[in-house]
């Protein structure tokens, strides 16, 4: 699992970076490109690092992703905080962060059935 959330934090800050690059430089198609990219990768963090693992046993997927839900509910805030032009937003942060919890809660909840 480590390597698989480390691949995954890799990609983020590389996707970060590059919105900064794009934002500093006037690329404004390149900057949204890269800024949907950021937000579903925050959304979805934990079940992209299940992918990434490959893990075999339902468990091990399950607390794969259960740990990244630790990763992603800041970074979620973070990615709210943007949404909400650099400010605290009540609606950004309650949609950001639910959908966040959202999708990482069916995946768990998802592997939790037994197939």
């Amino acid at each position: 699992m480590r390597r698989a959330l480390l691949l995954n934090l890799a990609v983020f800050c590389l996707l970060f970076g590059l919105h900064i690059v794009f934002a500093a430089r006037g690329m404004d198609l390149l900057f949204s490109l890269v800024a949907v990219f950021i937000s579903l990768q925050v959304l979805l963090f934990g079940p992209l690092t299940v992918v990434l693992e490959g893990a075999m046993l339902r468990t091990h997927r399950r607390q794969t992703n259960r740990r990244c839900s630790l990763v992603a509910l800041p970074l979620s805030f973070g990615l709210a905080w943007a949404y909400g032009g650099m400010t605290w937003s009540l609606p950004a942060v309650g949609v950001v962060v639910g959908l966040t919890v959202l999708f990482h809660g069916m995946l768990d909840r998802q592997l939790s059935v037994r197939a």
